[in-house]
């Protein structure tokens, strides 16, 4: 019977001691040792108030809201803290740096499990990060929840079928945005297509004084170029055109005057041409005589093509440049003069540019 008393109250001891022990038991803690400093270098003294929300560890330890104190003296930092990265709720330490009474500065940490110390660089959050193992709650937002995000959407293109990163942008017939097709040496048009590029040059010679003596005898000049096409040239001797063929000829880039044209002493020569222009859709039109009959009477006359921009033609009457408005009107490809008509032995020469 004694010994049965025994065991029935060494049982009620166990039973007892039991939910003692649990209850006594410690969270697991992390380490934070560092030292502090000031922008200036000198070490930091004051006080770190660190401060979290009631949450449940990892091991389900039931951690209370509370603010804790840490004062910092010649910049050391010891503090040790249940881990939140692994808590069974979300939670982040608040961490506030006084110094002189002045709160310094404020912070968030994020303390993982850790066997060793860590340092503050170890569990400093950025600004705007979130932390903590606990599921997130889902919150579904519609569109119409939205005001106006619907009208915004709206307005905006979609991606199209034939979307591609790392592509020129091309609008299809519906609106949205397409990538341009092509290869990558191709241009792109503004009607979306694509296509190999034409080759464009644009090189103008303008106002070459030609080389060669100009003294009253010499009739041999000499261009830096070759004209490329030889009727470009326009070669100027005292402001006035000269005719090619009629005042001088040209082979190659080498210039001669005729008897009666030669250039004297004091004379100025000017010479404007073109090296192989190449302009998509533009054409050149180099000193044509229009049709017209020249007699002193008649006023109108034709040219061969209508020059586009019209502003782009040049009437030249015995090499002496006319003003448009002034002298002739011009419509379509039909000059007409207005006060003074061509007269019998006058040369008529027109320059202008064509759409192609």
């Amino acid at each position: 019977m004694f010994r049965l008393r025994l065991c029935l109250l060494c049982v009620l001891v166990l039973c007892t001691l039991a939910p003692s022990s649990k209850l006594g038991a410690t969270p697991p803690l992390t380490t934070i040792s560092d030292t502090l400093f000031n922008a200036d270098g000198t070490l930091f003294n004051g006080v770190v108030v660190i401060s979290w929300p009631s949450f449940e560890a990892s091991d389900t330890s039931n951690v209370a809201a509370e603010t804790l104190n840490v004062p910092i003296s010649n910049g050391v930092l010891y503090v040790q803290l249940v881990p939140t990265t692994n808590a069974d709720t979300a939670a982040v330490y608040t961490v506030q740096y006084t110094s002189l009474g002045v709160t310094q500065f404020t912070e968030a940490w994020a303390v993982p499990p850790s066997a060793i110390p860590l340092r503050v660089r170890d569990v400093r959050l950025p600004a705007g990060s979130i932390t903590g193992s606990a599921p997130a709650v889902a919150t579904i937002i519609t569109i119409a929840d939205v005001t106006g995000l619907q009208t915004a959407l709206n307005v905006r293109p979609p991606a199209g079928t034939a979307f591609a990163i790392s592509h020129s942008a091309v609008i299809d017939a519906t609106g949205a945005i397409d990538a341009a097709s092509g290869n990558l040496s191709d241009c792109l048009h503004v009607d979306g297509t694509s296509g190999p590029c034409s080759s464009v040059s644009t090189t103008f010679i303008d106002a070459e004084v030609p080389a060669g003596a100009v003294n009253g005898f010499n009739t041999a000049f000499t261009l830096a170029n070759v004209p490329n096409p030889p009727s470009s040239v326009a070669l100027f001797r005292n402001g006035l055109l000269q005719r090619q063929g009629g005042d001088y000829t040209l082979i190659s880039n080498a210039i001669t005057f005729l008897t009666g044209a030669v250039p004297q002493t004091n004379d100025i020569l000017a010479a404007f041409y073109r090296l192989s222009v190449s302009i998509p859709g533009v054409g050149f039109v180099d000193q044509q005589t229009p049709t017209g009959a020249i007699n002193g009477v008649n006023a109108v006359f034709t040219l061969s093509q209508t020059p586009s921009p019209s502003t782009s033609l040049e009437v030249y009457r015995n090499g002496l440049l006319l003003s448009a408005g002034v002298d002739y009107t011009l419509s379509g490809a039909v000059i007409t003069f207005i006060a003074v008509v061509p007269q019998l032995s006058d040369t008529l020469l027109c320059s202008y540019r064509i759409t192609q």
